[in-house]
């Protein structure tokens, strides 16, 4: 019996023993997790301390005075620029920037990290290049209005007349990104050229090259538009017009065709104005995971080049997100066409532009006046023979219902002689041939530009 009661006291004790060193394994299992969870939000902590500490110098001008700055590891992945090898970086604005009363208590909220140059606004110089990419055939300038939620677009024709920046014999504005200040890189020569001639100070630039922009519409899908009217670019490349979606191919020719257009590349000017208001319409109705999915792919194939850090790029798609076609205002720069060394150029009405700059591109600065800017009129104003140009702001909304620059805002009617042919396509390169009629008579009406086995129309002799 003892022995038994003994054995039994020993299984109760084993007994017990094992329910004891069950407590004790789950104690230690929640003592781990517990010690676990500790040692990563110690390692999170110390992270982000270390993350947030300002420990990387980093050289800052501001107000033509150069200092350095410590910023922490998130703030310099935030300035990451990733995409800007191509075109490389701007110096900095040398230029102090007087501002009005009214922008002394601007403050916009968002951190730009280039501190932008002039706070309330942000200026993008957005360029597209030909296929030898020599040529910037598409200017424009954005002008991110952040504090009245507006977008100003300012569109330069590519044959503005700037013969003080470049050494092109044409004197016009495409040209100075090659034939600029050899002692500048390129985007810069460009960069300071639309700065100084217009007074507006610029923040970034965004390139793209014409192949770019066929891969970057066949991405997306494709545009849909309602051309007014029928582009012509060849005689086998032809665009009717009416309601369509766009391919890539079809969309570079829509934004370059100037040959069909009485108005040369004002009428180029007039079809970039509705390609992008198809092109907005189509970013609204994209959803964002689509939208990031197609920004993702221009990043990673590298369609566009740019100074934007990651940071600007977040804060101007999520401003651009909220913005409806009537927020967004298109100017052209007042002008007309006249002829400069045997080719065609656009005079720039000088008045005019000012008048365009001081209402919608300087909304924190005192106006401009007539000795404000370097621009050099070619006819004077006493002289002009159309002032259709001078007023020609549309919204987006009003350019997808199908207006026009100049339409309704002047009664004068544009000059019909601009042709900007003048066998200067492609940087001066161009060498076409009469096509003579009635055997061995040329037409003094027209000319052709000879081209293998067809002839294409070119414009008024």
């Amino acid at each position: 019996m003892a022995n038994s009661s003994n054995n039994s006291g020993q299984r109760y004790k084993s007994g017990s023993g094992r329910k004891t060193s069950g407590k004790k394994k789950k104690s230690s299992v929640k003592e781990k997790i517990i010690i676990a969870a500790s040692i990563i939000a110690g390692i999170v902590i110390i992270a982000v301390m270390v993350l947030n500490i300002p420990i990387i110098p980093v050289e800052r001008t501001k107000n033509g005075l150069t200092f350095t700055e410590h910023i922490s590891i998130i703030k310099w992945i935030k300035e990451l620029q990733p995409m800007a090898e191509t075109e490389g970086l701007l110096s900095a604005d040398p230029n102090s920037y007087e501002l009005n009363s009214a922008a002394e208590g601007v403050d916009d909220k968002r951190d730009f990290t280039n501190d932008q140059i002039i706070e309330g606004q942000f200026t993008v110089l957005c360029l597209g290049f030909d296929e030898s990419r020599s040529n910037s055939d598409v200017i424009m300038l954005f002008h991110f209005d952040i504090v009245n939620d507006k977008i100003n677009i300012l569109q330069i024709p590519r044959d503005s007349f700037v013969p003080d920046y470049t050494s092109s014999e044409n004197g016009k504005i495409n040209s100075v990104y090659t034939l600029g200040d050899e002692n500048l890189i390129p985007i810069q020569r460009i960069v300071d050229a639309v700065r100084d001639t217009f007074g507006i100070p610029i923040d970034r630039y965004i390139t793209t090259g014409c192949d770019d922009i066929v891969d970057m519409v066949d991405l997306i899908g494709g545009i849909p538009i309602d051309l007014p009217e029928d582009v012509f670019y060849s005689y086998d490349k032809i665009l009717y017009a009416g309601e369509q979606v766009l391919n890539g191919e079809q969309a570079e020719l829509f934004v370059r065709a100037r040959k069909g257009y009485l108005e040369g590349d004002i009428g180029r000017v007039k079809a970039q104005r509705i390609f992008m208001a198809a092109c907005m319409e189509k970013a609204l109705n994209m959803g964002t995971v689509e939208l990031t999915k197609f920004l993702t792919e221009v990043y990673n194939k590298g369609y566009i080049g740019t100074d934007l850090t990651l940071q600007e790029m977040s804060i101007l798609a999520d401003f651009g997100s909220n913005m409806d076609l009537d927020d967004v205002t298109v100017q052209m720069v007042p002008g007309e066409a006249t002829d400069y060394n045997g080719y065609s150029v656009w005079s720039i009405h000088k008045n005019a532009t000012i008048d365009v700059l001081n209402e919608y591109f300087r909304p924190y600065q005192p106006d401009l006046t007539y000795d404000s800017l370097p621009i050099t009129e070619l006819i004077e104003s006493d002289y002009y023979t159309t002032d259709v140009y001078d007023e020609n702001q549309d919204t987006l909304q009003e350019i997808a219902d199908g207006a026009t620059p100049g339409e309704s805002k002047k009664t004068t009617e544009p000059s019909s002689e601009y042709d900007d042919t003048d066998n200067d396509y492609d940087d001066g390169n161009y060498e076409g041939e009469w096509y003579y009629e009635d055997e061995g008579e040329y037409d003094e009406e027209e000319y052709y530009e000879e081209d293998e086995n067809y002839h294409t129309y070119i414009g008024g002799y």
